[in-house]
């Protein structure tokens, strides 16, 4: 049997194909986001659960606890701003709290530690699956400011949904299982957790293979690995484009990007600023030689692939590399050519931090209580 791909741009299209898909009775249904907040849109997407539960559904939320020290997908680092975040904390728990009362099961995973030591440690996946049959894929998260950001998910029916289905119950079990062995030429899914590079290296491994064109979108990419695999494909002759934001909503990112820039200058690489959207494209794509794609919850960020649980899907499926490719030129046409800034430091903080994170993920792995709750 074949998956069949639907490409739903923007979390308007997203909500909207999911409530359809819902209109009706299910056996079970699983959840899964990086962040919830108890805004408009949480509400919304709570009553479609809710429904589901008093349908008679085995329903189930899981959230990262990252949420509880946000606002607005801002970590807020100013003490005046902290009664801010835990209004939004509190309203965002009230509406778990009412969910649980309507019968479905919310489960907070990856607590941030004490001082907030583990904050990096998260579980970054985004994700719904239906009756083992229909699955939502990609990088939108459920608040109402995710609905200013340029994103998408991709809505899958057939086997690929079984496989998703598996990852949320291991994860919601405590223990994310890896998933089989990819097998050339088919769909396939790969996740991640602390200290298992899976997704990152299967996407490098993609780069590497590249032989006419790679296109990437993000709304970060940094890291040695990834710099070195972009710049060998175009030394080879491939043609790279490369779309980021034009105004991320990190500002230390924004920083690190002039060096990416220069690091990155080459004939074959195009980098361009998405400018829609506030300038913002949160979208997590990879397409090579318009033959094969990787899209998911992963970042472009080695640091993240190194720290949190991710999961991707890879395909060939011709449908979807129509549609992925259609979105591609739609976000270059929206975006301008960034041009490679006359002066960027040599080597970025970033490369200590992650060498740092590496050592420290290291020794963490070797306590049973804390791979037990953060892999």
């Amino acid at each position: 049997m074949t998956n069949r791909f639907t490409l739903l741009v923007g979390a308007s299209a997203f909500m909207d194909e999911l409530a359809r898909t819902l209109d009706g009775a299910h056996s079970w249904l699983y959840a899964q986001f990086m962040t919830y907040e108890g805004d408009a849109t949480g509400e919304a997407f709570g009553a479609l659960l809710a429904q589901q539960a008093q349908r008679g559904a085995d329903v189930r939320l899981m959230v990262d606890a990252y949420s509880d020290v946000i606002l607005s997908d801002v970590w807020p680092v100013l003490l005046h701003r902290q009664s801010e975040v835990a209004a939004e904390r509190a309203k965002t728990h009230a509406l778990f709290d009412r969910l649980r009362a309507q019968g479905v099961r919310v489960k907070r995973t990856a607590p941030i530690g004490p001082l907030g030591i583990y904050l990096l440690y998260r579980n970054h996946k985004k994700m719904v699956v239906i009756d083992d049959r229909i699955a939502f894929v990609g990088g939108i998260n459920v608040s109402d400011h995710n609905y200013n950001w340029h994103d998408f998910m991709v809505k899958i029916e057939g086997p690929l949904a079984g496989a998703l289905a598996h990852d949320f119950r291991s994860t919601w079990d405590g223990q994310t299982a890896p998933l089989a062995t990819p097998c050339p030429g088919e769909d396939f899914v790969l996740n991640q957790c602390p200290g298992r590079y899976s997704i990152y290296d299967e996407i490098l491994s993609m780069i590497d293979r590249a032989q006419r064109t790679i296109a990437i979108e993000s709304p970060y990419l940094l890291g040695d690995r990834i710099e070195r695999a972009l710049r060998a494909a175009a030394e080879r002759g491939v043609r790279v484009s490369l779309i980021l934001p034009a105004h991320s909503n990190k500002l230390l990112y924004r920083r690190w990007v002039r060096v990416l820039l220069r690091r990155l200058s080459h004939p074959n690489i195009t980098v361009y600023g998405f400018t829609g959207c506030g300038g913002m494209t949160h979208a997590k794509l990879v397409l090579v030689d318009d033959q094969w794609a990787s899209f998911g919850s992963l970042n472009m960020i080695e640091l993240e692939g190194l720290t949190q649980k991710e999961l991707n899907v890879f395909s060939s499926n011709p449908d979807l590399i129509a549609q992925l490719q259609t979105l591609i030129a739609r976000d270059i046409a929206q975006s301008d050519p960034v041009p490679v800034p006359p002066y960027a430091a040599v080597r970025p903080l970033f490369t200590v931090l992650v060498r740092f994170f590496a050592w420290w993920t290291r020794r963490l792995l070797r306590r049973a209580d804390w791979k037990a709750r953060y892999c």
